[in-house]
């Protein structure tokens, strides 16, 4: 896998708990939020990162998510299109960070194309982009074009039939050596089959979503089980809490861009 040098965060609103998909499992408090926030910053520096930190965005509810509006890589950054009216702003929000990191190697999804950052798994020099109820064909058509551009290659991998599925990061991970974290609903689908594959339960689907940070595989905290399987795999671990985020539809990838040595 890529080693990661920095991460980009954006410190949760004030109004964090009015975004697009609130009260699942409750109602999110914006100030429990930003204190695991505070939390998974320092995760992030445990594995070795510098991380940059963006003020918080009243103006855009879900503008924590930060892995939504910009795909990053070592070789250029591309930025989204949301489907979701509300969020179309947080692109142009995060844009003067991306221009500082990468200076003129942007690309942007276009027209009639919706991409959401939490539909892109890469794995390594691959990139499997889900089609779902934010991402569509012509999104993905642009996004693959541009990924083979800068020498990448991509496949499509729909879950549209799993509306209870947000993103496919939603339900399935790749933390490194050949291996996925994933939900029983993604299982069987046939451009994961050389992979090896750990199985969250079924009452634990939210750990799923995980990030591998150069050496460590962070996970939310309390989802013991998927927590044991990862450690009998051979992985390091690190828990993290999320429960705020949990109940706005968010997850650990979410929260951050993680930006590997660039080679622009």
């Amino acid at each position: 896998m890529y080693k990661f040098e920095k991460a980009v965060v954006r410190t949760p609103a004030d109004s964090f708990a009015e975004g697009i998909t609130p009260g699942l499992f409750g109602k999110a408090d914006p100030e429990l939020a930003k204190i695991q926030h505070k939390k998974y910053i320092q995760a992030l520096r445990q594995c070795g990162l510098e991380v940059i930190v963006l003020e918080p965005d009243n103006d855009f509810p879900d503008s924590c998510f930060v892995e939504d509006p910009v795909i990053v890589t070592d070789r250029v950054a591309i930025l989204t299109n949301f489907h979701a009216p509300t969020r179309k702003g947080e692109v142009d929000r995060i844009l003067p960070v991306i221009k500082d990191i990468y200076g003129s190697h942007i690309e942007r999804i276009e027209g009639t194309g919706t991409v959401e950052g939490g539909d892109i798994c890469q794995v390594e020099n691959h990139f499997f982009i889900g089609l779902s109820q934010r991402t569509n064909e012509e999104g993905a058509c642009q996004l693959a074009a541009i990924l083979k551009k800068y020498g990448f290659t991509s496949s499509i991998i729909s879950i549209r039939a799993l509306p209870e599925i947000l993103h496919l990061k939603t339900c399935m991970s790749y933390i490194g050596e050949n291996t996925f974290i994933l939900q029983k609903a993604i299982l069987k689908e046939s451009e994961l089959a050389p992979f090896k594959k750990i199985v969250v339960p079924d009452n634990e689907g939210y750990a799923s979503n995980c990030i591998r940070v150069n050496d460590t595989v962070i996970l939310p905290e309390g989802f013991d089980e998927t927590i044991k399987q990862t450690r009998a795999a051979g992985f390091n671990v690190l828990e993290t809490p999320m429960s705020e985020f949990m109940k706005q539809d968010g997850g650990l990838s979410c929260l951050s861009l993680r930006i590997p040595k660039l080679n622009l």
